[in-house]
């Protein structure tokens, strides 16, 4: 395959969603050196490798699923667009794009066999939930973001499942529950951002009955869940802090509150043609490379490194 014709199949594998995949390993991986001082580097780089490609796999078949349901079709006739669709934009295959999908989740799946491999057979129980999950998001029978409850799920997966599992994989220790309140906040970060995008196919799928949680509550409500979703980041961080699973300093995130909420803006308006007017607002919760999310890594990743070695708490 030419690099010509590689470009569009990396394009759609959605790579700026993929810094979900890698803040979650990375921030698992760093609570490991943090409170128990491991870190094994070709670990480290054999999960977040893994996540990622699961990852991309997942979006893959949500895209072709989204597409043959006629959700991303009628998306498109709107005028809005959130990123490259691989059939309706980049032009790919349908059938091609499913079949790499589930290439790259047997992929992810191999790679979480070789770990369980070094570290214990536990570790397959948290792969299989995560590719159930995943494949269930979209796929029939389970369909989960077509039923209300996608978005959690999600969350749960891509933020405390991961984060713990990534520890896990550092240490060996299956018992500790820091990693699941540490990764609290990359999942509700994650619920945000589908509710973004949600936010901007509502009338799309309001035609097909794909009910997601803007559909759920409401537009004119959803304000009230993001509101909690930006109290759960941040107060997830300041339990970490108060339980000594983060050092004190990590409360410099705090500082990220302002720019969270002006994010969710078009959200907060609870009226469904600002969120239209808007929708390029919007599209800032998950795009660009430098987001909040990352922004978010950094700060806890330097927190944990300062602490451990100028020993403050």
């Amino acid at each position: 395959m030419t690099t010509r014709g590689l470009r569009p199949w990396l394009l759609s594998t959605s790579p700026t969603t993929l810094t979900s995949a890698f803040s979650s390993v990375t921030l698992g991986t760093a609570l490991a050196w943090y409170l128990n001082g491991v870190f094994n580097p070709l670990v480290y780089l054999v999960t977040v490798l893994g996540v990622m490609i699961a990852q991309a796999g997942v979006n893959l078949v949500h895209d072709y699923v989204d597409y043959k349901t006629g959700v991303d079709i009628l998306y498109r006739k709107s005028g809005f667009s959130h990123r490259p669709h691989p059939i309706i934009d980049l032009g790919l295959n349908p059938v091609s794009v499913r079949r790499v999908g589930y290439a790259l989740l047997i992929t992810a799946l191999a790679l979480g066999i070789y770990l369980t491999l070094m570290v214990g057979w536990a570790v397959i129980a948290l792969a299989l939930a995560g590719l159930l999950i995943g494949v269930g998001y979209s796929e029939w029978p389970l369909r989960f973001h077509y039923r209300g409850f996608g978005e959690v799920l999600a969350g749960l997966a891509m933020g405390p499942l991961v984060t713990w599992g990534s520890y896990i994989v550092q240490t060996g220790i299956f018992t500790n529950w820091a990693p699941l309140l540490v990764g609290v906040p990359n999942g509700a970060f994650t619920f945000l951002i589908l509710i973004g995008s949600g936010a901007l196919e509502v009338d799309a799928c309001r035609a097909v009955g794909k009910l997601t949680v803007v559909l759920l509550v409401g537009i004119e409500r959803v304000k009230y869940v993001v509101y909690a979703t930006i109290a759960l980041i941040y107060t997830a961080i300041v339990l970490s802090v108060i339980l000594h699973f983060l050092p004190y300093t990590s409360l410099v995130s705090l500082l990220l509150i302002p720019s969270t909420i002006r994010l969710a803006g078009p959200l907060l308006s609870g009226d469904e043609s600002v969120v239209r007017q808007r929708w390029r607002e919007l599209r800032k919760l998950w795009a660009g490379p430098f987001s909040i999310r990352l922004l978010l890594l950094i700060i806890l990743i330097a927190s944990m490194v300062i602490s451990r070695l100028l020993h403050v708490p």
